[in-house]
C-alpha cells in the first residue's frame, strides 16, 4: 500500500513537472535558457556541430548538452518554445534515469529508491526547478556525473567481456565531459571520481584482495585515458572556434569577501531547498504557516545531510562509500572555489549556488537512504527527518505552479497573454521581424516567436548599440543577415545612454518611433549592421568622431569645436572607448589632436591602443609639441579581440583637444 501511494505521488510530481516544462516555464523563460535554441539554429544553418562563427565563452564547448536534443527536432518543427520544452523533457527523463541507477549503487531499498525519485522530481523550489529542469544546465551536469559514476562503478564490478563495455562507457563519458570544459570537468567529475576510485582500491588492498593493484590501476587508467582524449579534443576544438574568456579569469577574495560568501551560500542553500519565506506573506495564514514549515524543513535537511554524508563515509557498503566520497569531493571542491574566489556573484545567492546543485542532489539521495533505510536517533528526531523529507517530496505544486499562479488564474489558457507575447504581437502588427535589443530581451523573444521575429543582442557602448557577441553568432551582425527595415528596442534607461545624433550620422534617422509599455522601438529603413563600427573586419577606413557622449574622465565636449577639451591643470583620461571587436590583422590607429602652448620637449600626455580595460596593450606613444597633430600607431592583432579602446591621456601641463580617432586596416 505504501509503495502504491509513493508511486502515485511520483506520477503526480512527474505530471506537474511536465506542466512546468511545457507550459509554466514560458512565464519565467529568459535569454540564458534561449541560448541552446539559438546555438541549435546556428548548427543547422551552418551544418557544423561547432559553428565557426559562434562565440563560445569560458572555454565552454557545448558537446553533449540540451541543445543537441533540439537539433533533430528542427527538421519538423519551428525553433520555438515547444522545441525548448521537448529538450527539457528529454533532459528530465535522463536525470531521473541516472538518479535511479545511482540509487541502485547506493543499495537503497525499493521504498527508499521511490522516495529518492519523488524528492528529485519535486522541484523543491522555483529556483531549484529552474536550475535542474528549466534552464536545465545543472540538471545536465548532474546526470552526466551520475552516468559516469555508474559506469565506473559497473566497470569495477563487471566480469569477463562486460568489463570491455563498461570500460568503453567510462572512457567515452569522461572524454565527453572533459571535451566540453576540462577545468569544470576536473572539479565536478575528474578529481571526485579519482578519489572515489582510489577509495575502492584502498579497500581492496586493505582486504588483501589478489591483484587489486593491477585491476584498479587498469580502471583508473581507463578513466585517465578518457580524460586525456577529452582535454586534447577541447584544445583542438577551441583552436577552430571563437572563444571569450570570462569567469575563467578568477581572482582570490579578501578575508571579508570570504566571510560574506559564507553567509550568502547558506542563504542560497535555504533558497533552493524552498526554505526562504516569501516577503510580505502574512504569518497567520495558510501560506504563512506553510512557509515556516518549509523553513524548518530546510533547516532540518541542512542538518541531516552532513550527518548522512558522515555515516555514508563510515559505511561498510562499498557502493554507498563510493558515492559518498564522490559527492563530498564534488561539493567540497566547489565550495572551496565559491568561498575563496570571484567565481560566483553573491549579489544573488540563490542563483549563484547553482554550482552546488549537482552535489546537493547526490547528497539528498544519500540523506533519503539514511532516513528511510537506516533511521537513527530519538523518536522526535526521526519524526522531524521524515516530516522534512515529506515536505520536500510534496513541494512540486508550489514549485512548478508558482509562475502561473503569480500571473494568471487557473485553469490555464492555451495562448498566454504574457508581456513578452503581447510585445511580439505588437512587433508583428507593425511589420517588424528583425531587430536589436539588450541580451535579456533579445534571445527569449526570438525563441518565444519561433524565430519569426529575430531579435539580436546588443550593448550600448560610447552612445551607440554594439554587438554583444558572447553566446551569439557573428553572422547575426552582418548586413547580409537581413534586408529591409530593422528596429532597435530599448528600455527608458537604455535610451538615455544612446547618442541619437551619432547613431543618425552612421545609419540615418529612424523612420518611426514606437512605444510599447516601457519599451521605445526605433525603426530604421535598413539594417543597423551597416555601421562600420560593427564590422570587425574593418574593410574600409573607420572614423570615430567624438561627441558629448564619448567616454572620458576629465574635460568636456565643446560642440562648436567638435572636440573633447581638457583644460590645463586637469589631468586624466580625455578619451577612451569605443570598445569595438576586431579581427586579427595589422592596423593603423590615428589620433586627431591639438595641444596648447607648452615648454619645448615637454611630455603632455600619451595615446595608446588597448583591450580588456588595459590588460592587453598594443601600442603607446607620448604626446609632445604644440598645435594640431595626427599621431598614428601601428598595431598587430594576432587573435580575435573584444573591447578595443583608443585612449588619450593628458597630464594637465597644457590644454588638449581630441577631434576623432581613425582606424585603417593595413596590407598583410
Amino acid at each position: 500500500m505504501t509503495r502504491k501511494l509513493l508511486a502515485l505521488l511520483l506520477l503526480s510530481n512527474i505530471l506537474l513537472l511536465l506542466f512546468f516544462i511545457g507550459f509554466d516555464y514560458q512565464l519565467i523563460f529568459h535569454s540564458d535558457s534561449a541560448v541552446k535554441n539559438l546555438l541549435a539554429q546556428e548548427m543547422v544553418e551552418t551544418g557544423r556541430f561547432f559553428p565557426r562563427e559562434w562565440n563560445y565563452v569560458n572555454n565552454d564547448l557545448w558537446v553533449f548538452f540540451n541543445h543537441a536534443f533540439i537539433v533533430p527536432l528542427l527538421a519538423f518543427m519551428p525553433n520555438g518554445f515547444a522545441a525548448h520544452a521537448a529538450s527539457d523533457v528529454i533532459s528530465a527523463a535522463l536525470l531521473l534515469w541516472a538518479s535511479w541507477k545511482v540509487s541502485g549503487v547506493l543499495g537503497q531499498s525499493p521504498t527508499a529508491r521511490l522516495v529518492s525519485m519523488i524528492v528529485l522530481s519535486s522541484g523543491m523550489s522555483e529556483i531549484m526547478a529552474e536550475h535542474v529542469f528549466g534552464q536545465a544546465a545543472y540538471g545536465a551536469a548532474y546526470y552526466l556525473g551520475c552516468f559516469l559514476l555508474v559506469a565506473y562503478w559497473s566497470l569495477t564490478q563487471a566480469q569477463g567481456r562486460a568489463r570491455w563495455g563498461w570500460g568503453a562507457a567510462t572512457a567515452v563519458l569522461a572524454a565527453l565531459v572533459f571535451w566540453a570544459n576540462p577545468q569544470r570537468a576536473m572539479i565536478y567529475y575528474g578529481l571526485p571520481l579519482l578519489l572515489a576510485g582510489g577509495t575502492l582500491w584502498a579497500l581492496d588492498r586493505q582486504a588483501g584482495a589478489p591483484g587489486a593493484g593491477r585491476r584498479h590501476g587498469c580502471y583508473l587508467g581507463v578513466l585517465m585515458a578518457g580524460l586525456v582524449v577529452g582535454v586534447a579534443l577541447n584544445s583542438y576544438t577551441l583552436r577552430q572556434v571563437i572563444n571569450h574568456r570570462g569567469l575563467t579569469a578568477m581572482n582570490w577574495l579578501s578575508y571579508d569577501g570570504m566571510v560574506h560568501n559564507v553567509h550568502a551560500i547558506i542563504g542560497g542553500l535555504f533558497g533552493i531547498l524552498g526554505g526562504e519565506p516569501r516577503a510580505a506573506t502574512r504569518v497567520v495564514s495558510i501560506p504563512g504557516v506553510y512557509q515556516i514549515l518549509r523553513l524548518l524543513a530546510a533547516v532540518t535537511v541542512m542538518v541531516l545531510a552532513p550527518l548522512a554524508l558522515r555515516r555514508a563515509l563510515r559505511s561498510a557498503h562499498r557502493g554507498r562509500l563510493f558515492v559518498a566520497v564522490f559527492a563530498s569531493a564534488m561539493l567540497g571542491l566547489n565550495l572551496l572555489i565559491m568561498l575563496t574566489t570571484t567565481l560566483a556573484d553573491m549579489s544573488a545567492p540563490t542563483a549563484s549556488v547553482r554550482y552546488l546543485v549537482p552535489g546537493v542532489l547526490l547528497l539528498l539521495m544519500l540523506t533519503v537512504g539514511e532516513v528511510v533505510d537506516r533511521p537513527s536517533g530519538s523518536l522526535p528526531a526521526r519524526a522531524a527527518a521524515v516530516l522534512a523529507l515529506a515536505l520536500l517530496a510534496t513541494s512540486a505544486a508550489p514549485s512548478y505552479l508558482s509562475p502561473y499562479n503569480q500571473h494568471f488564474k487557473l485553469p490555464p489558457a492555451i495562448n498566454l497573454p504574457s508581456p513578452e507575447n503581447n510585445l511580439l504581437d505588437y512587433l508583428r502588427a507593425n511589420g517588424l521581424h528583425y531587430g536589436y535589443a539588450s541580451f535579456w530581451n533579445a534571445g527569449k523573444l526570438t525563441v518565444l516567436s519561433g524565430h519569426e521575429v529575430k531579435v539580436r543582442q546588443v550593448v550600448i557602448e560610447g552612445g551607440v548599440p554594439m554587438p554583444m557577441r558572447k553566446l551569439a553568432s557573428n553572422r547575426w551582425y552582418q548586413p547580409a543577415a537581413w534586408s529591409g527595415p530593422t528596429f532597435l528596442m530599448l528600455t527608458q534607461g537604455e535610451l538615455a545612454q544612446v547618442d541619437l545624433a551619432r547613431l543618425a550620422a552612421e545609419v540615418g534617422a529612424p523612420q518611426r518611433t514606437l512605444r510599447h509599455g516601457d519599451m521605445t522601438i526605433l525603426v530604421y529603413p535598413a539594417n543597423l549592421a551597416v555601421m562600420q563600427s560593427w564590422n570587425p573586419r574593418v574593410s574600409a577606413p573607420t572614423h570615430f568622431p567624438v561627441s558629448e557622449r564619448s567616454p572620458h574622465h576629465t574635460g568636456h565636449y565643446d560642440a562648436k569645436a567638435g572636440a573633447l577639451v581638457g583644460e590645463a591643470g586637469t589631468p586624466g583620461w580625455l578619451h577612451y572607448g569605443p570598445y569595438i571587436d576586431i579581427e586579427p590583422g595589422r592596423y593603423a590607429v590615428s589620433f586627431d589632436l591639438e595641444t596648447g602652448a607648452a615648454p619645448a620637449g615637454a611630455e603632455l600626455g600619451a595615446v595608446d591602443v588597448v583591450a580588456a580595460a588595459g590588460v592587453t596593450s598594443f601600442a603607446r606613444r607620448t604626446v609632445t609639441g604644440s598645435g594640431r597633430q595626427l599621431l598614428t600607431l601601428q598595431i598587430d592583432v594576432r587573435e580575435p579581440t573584444k573591447l578595443l579602446e583608443f585612449r588619450v591621456l593628458t597630464n594637465g601641463i597644457s590644454k588638449m583637444l581630441v577631434y576623432q580617432v581613425s582606424l585603417v586596416r593595413l596590407p598583410a
